[in-house]
């Protein structure tokens, strides 16, 4: 095995890890999150805090996928993003 695909073998164990311990703190804290700001009505602090709690966890579900598929799938992103 090389340093190369060693080093990337790495870099997936560790993007699994964080995603194991963002998994693992959203368990934790749901019980909470639902007695405190489920129920209450919409305010900008609501807003901020539900933007704050789900985005990064969709971002890092994207990641995952992304490191997991390869540079494959590149062409399409740079598409989409482009607006090609």
């Amino acid at each position: 095995m090389s340093a190369a695909s060693t080093g990337l073998q790495t870099v997936h164990y560790f993007t699994v890890g964080a995603m194991a311990v963002a998994i693992y703190d959203y368990c934790l804290t749901t019980a909470p999150e639902v007695q405190l700001i489920w129920g209450r009505r919409w305010n900008v602090i609501r807003v901020t805090f539900t933007l704050a709690r789900y985005v990064p966890f969709i971002v890092v579900v994207m990641n995952t996928y992304g490191k997991f598929t390869g540079p494959r799938n590149c062409d399409t992103y740079e598409s989409v993003s482009n607006g090609k």
